[in-house]
């Protein structure tokens, strides 16, 4: 039974790693606008099309698998944070303040357009890759229970883990982290006291993209394809997961999408797969009845949004 349990707690760390990744960039993003911004599913799926072809490129060019893992995710990451700082110019910046919902109504057709250019694109086909290191990973035998996980899912999650210490430090201890945070509490206050909230707000576009396409490009690398459709239940998993963290705080969208990687997991082991996502979303809507804030999260108002942890 300790070995069933440590394999399925070993499955979930990529889901857990795919889902940390997404909710913090949504979590970015929603401490300045304060608004819901769909089309980072598809920055996501973007930068997972990005790494396949960077990946695919490098093999042609001979690389190792390593050089091109390093290739694939840093070409990923560029491309998909500069494709974040367009939708900042081209979308959010002309209707950041809007007191309307025509932000989140625009990203929700900024999907759709990039969701069908990428279908366009690969001629609506999956785009695959060949397996990385296979046959490396860690085995133990466990009460008489063989347990193993491959190489590339502990990369995967020490990738994430790694992305998002890094976040949090530099949110806590450098001068852009403690703009973000001003203009996340209040952006005409930080404009009185010499921040460029617009510039912010590029930054934190760009930075969301990153974490969108480092999400990606884990999903690429470690189930070996991509499809151009999966953008809706990226930018689902990961709302959620920061809803139900607590939306608002970095650290809350970590906890959150633990805990929803924690139940897909949980589910799928014990009880039929075709009805884990009506069982996860079910329980979200529970915690949400029941913490409306989000387990860790404080009240948000809309001039008074809140800050990293």
């Amino acid at each position: 039974m300790a070995g069933y349990i440590v394999q399925q707690t070993l499955n979930g760390l990529v889901l857990a790693a795919v889902y940390a990744l997404l909710a913090v960039a949504f979590a970015l993003v929603h401490a300045i606008t304060r608004r819901i911004v769909f089309t980072l599913g598809d920055l996501a799926t973007y930068g997972a099309f990005y790494a396949v072809l960077a990946a695919l490129f490098a093999s042609l060019i001979d690389y190792a698998d390593l050089g091109q893992l390093i290739i694939a995710f840093a070409l990923a990451v560029i491309g998909t944070a500069a494709l974040g700082l367009v939708v900042n110019r081209v979308m959010v910046a002309p209707l950041q303040g809007k007191p309307s919902q025509a932000l989140m109504i625009a990203s929700i057709g900024l999907s759709i357009v990039v969701a069908e250019t990428l279908r366009l694109t690969s001629g609506g086909r999956d785009q695959w890759l060949p397996p990385y290191f296979p046959g490396a990973g860690i085995g133990f035998i466990l009460d008489g229970y063989a347990v193993r996980t491959s190489a590339m899912a502990l990369v995967a999650f020490g990738l994430a883990v790694a992305l998002c210490l890094a976040l949090l430090a530099f949110m806590r201890w450098t001068p852009a982290g403690r703009w973000w945070r001003a203009v996340s509490e209040d952006a005409g206050l930080a404009a009185l006291c010499g921040i460029d909230p617009a510039r912010v707000t590029g930054l934190t576009f760009l930075a969301a993209g990153g974490f969108a396409a480092a999400a990606g490009f884990i999903l690429a690398v470690r189930y070996s394809g991509v499809t151009f459709s999966m953008g809706l239940m990226l930018a689902l998993k990961g709302l959620f997961a920061g809803i139900i963290g607590g939306f608002g705080t970095l650290s809350g969208a970590i906890a959150g999408a633990v805990l929803l990687a924690a139940l897909e997991t949980a589910w799928q082991a014990a009880f039929d797969i075709n009805y884990r996502d009506v069982a996860v979303f079910g329980v979200i809507i529970l915690v949400l009845v029941l913490r409306p804030d989000g387990l860790i999260g404080r009240p948000l108002r809309i001039d008074q949004p809140d800050h990293v942890r």
